[in-house]
């Protein structure tokens, strides 16, 4: 698991954790099991309430922090930490502490899921106020930024330092309070929108909830809002299809290397250099199976339009496509 085990085990014990159906959400989305190796899933918290800070503190951080774990092709697991402190959540005072926060903050993806279990914990803290908070914040969210959601590899590097920042950040003592959280160390993924609340199990019914279509704000029956208790709303996608995939950076060396030795009339090396790039794509770890397969025939399709192989006519027969740059190519119809 993450590294804040311990408040959990203390605080966590009758909070509500529980599936929103399709009309109590605005999209209408579906609770179902993600598919093995055919999709890409991704977990996002859309809002937040919180309530009850503790007496006589007058300003503080509301930082939203997430450690999730997924299986990965090497047969270890993947970890993504994030840090968020948008800015509207800094420095609000407790008149104001109240209010809907509308997050729509990616804590994981879109990444392949390789099937297996994750575990998670996404919190939900107040920090006080002190003079080195702010800077302190920053760093971090700068460094959860930099890590990503959505790349494997890009995230590695800074698992280790993450977790010892946001550790010592929200791991210990009355000034870092869990307002809202939730930890599971064997969830298995399914789409759709879920709540978790600080109530006792139970005292709410859920079923009579719904989540606005705005602001992704709870409110009840009556159309209110719900006021009584901190929340957070999460959503839970699975796709077939990730937009981003051209900015997989394990990709980008290999293509410009085929692009370049294609330019430069170059067959023995352009063949060798698709070589490395097939074997890139297809033991990527940021792209389903399927989808690098389609990659890698879309890229030989267009190598073999434009190279030939040696003759005494040159390399390069007329009216030869431009080969494309990696973004422009149209992996999905």
């Amino acid at each position: 698991m993450g590294w804040w085990n311990e408040i959990f085990t203390k605080k966590a014990e009758d909070w509500i954790f529980e599936p929103l159906a399709p009309e109590q959400v605005p999209d209408k989305l579906p609770h179902a099991a993600v598919p093995k190796e055919s999709a890409y899933l991704s977990v996002t918290v859309k809002s937040a309430r919180i309530v009850n800070v503790r007496q006589g503190l007058a300003k503080f951080y509301g930082v939203v922090n997430s450690f999730i774990s997924v299986p990965h092709l090497s047969g270890a697991n993947a970890e993504f930490n994030v840090i968020t402190t948008p800015a509207f959540l800094k420095n609000i005072d407790a008149a104001h502490i109240d209010r809907v926060i509308q997050l729509d903050q990616r804590l994981l993806g879109p990444i392949p899921y390789r099937g297996g279990q994750l575990a998670l914990e996404i919190g939900l803290f107040s920090i006080k106020s002190v003079d080195l908070a702010a800077p302190y914040l920053e760093v971090l969210e700068a460094m959860s930024k930099q890590a990503g959601v959505a790349f494997i590899n890009a995230a590695l590097p800074f698992a280790e330092p993450l977790k010892t920042g946001i550790n010592l950040l929200v791991g210990g003592g009355d000034n870092s309070p869990l307002e809202i959280g939730l930890a599971s160390s064997a969830w298995t993924p399914e789409t759709g929108y879920f709540v978790v609340m600080r109530a006792p199990k139970g005292s709410v019914p859920v079923s009579d909830l719904r989540v606005g279509g705005t602001d992704y704000r709870l409110v009840g029956p009556d159309n209110q809002p719900v006021g009584d208790y901190p929340y957070m709303v999460l959503k839970v996608e699975a796709s077939s299809s990730r937009d981003d995939w051209f900015n997989i950076k394990e990709l980008h060396k290999p293509y410009q290397e085929l692009k370049t030795n294609i330019r430069g009339g170059d067959y023995e090396a352009a063949k060798n250099s698709f070589i490395f790039f097939k074997r890139s794509a297809l033991t990527c770890d940021d792209l389903l199976f399927d989808d690098a397969k389609k990659l890698v025939a879309e890229v030989d399709s267009t190598f073999k339009d434009i190279m030939e192989e040696p003759t005494a006519k040159g390399l390069v027969p007329k009216g030869a496509r431009i080969f494309p740059e990696l973004q422009e190519i149209q992996l999905y119809s």
